[in-house]
């Protein structure tokens, strides 16, 4: 009988225990308010072009002539070789996502139109 008892409040013992652990995960998983952030990066991908690089082609250049201005662009598609992206994004830690895009087409190796409605100096 002894025995029996013991290995009841044993077992009693251990389910309370067991209460009191997933009380405490549950309360402190619902406060995580107050918990600080983990730090994020600032994260930039693709080209920076300046405003000073932007002005400094024009139409009628060759590609290697835009290259040295320019550098080598994100995307060169190979099924469109004759279409340059200059694509740029910022995320930072806080505040808004910001993107870029400058396009340069080209024809026979001149450059023939500079599309930059969707380019933003960075």
């Amino acid at each position: 009988m002894i025995l029996r008892t013991t290995l009841i409040w044993h077992t009693l013992s251990q389910f309370t225990r067991l209460i009191l652990i997933s009380s405490f995960i549950v309360s402190v998983s619902a406060c995580a308010d107050w918990l600080p952030e983990a730090h994020k990066l600032d994260i930039q991908q693709g080209n920076t072009v300046k405003l000073e690089q932007l002005e400094g082609i024009a139409i009628g250049m060759t590609k290697s002539d835009v290259r040295k201005i320019m550098g080598t662009p994100m995307l060169s598609d190979p099924f469109h070789d004759q279409r340059w992206d200059y694509i740029y994004r910022f995320v930072p830690n806080k505040g808004f996502e910001r993107k870029s895009l400058l396009t340069l087409y080209f024809e026979n190796d001149m450059l023939v139109k500079i599309d930059d409605s969707e380019y933003v100096e960075p």
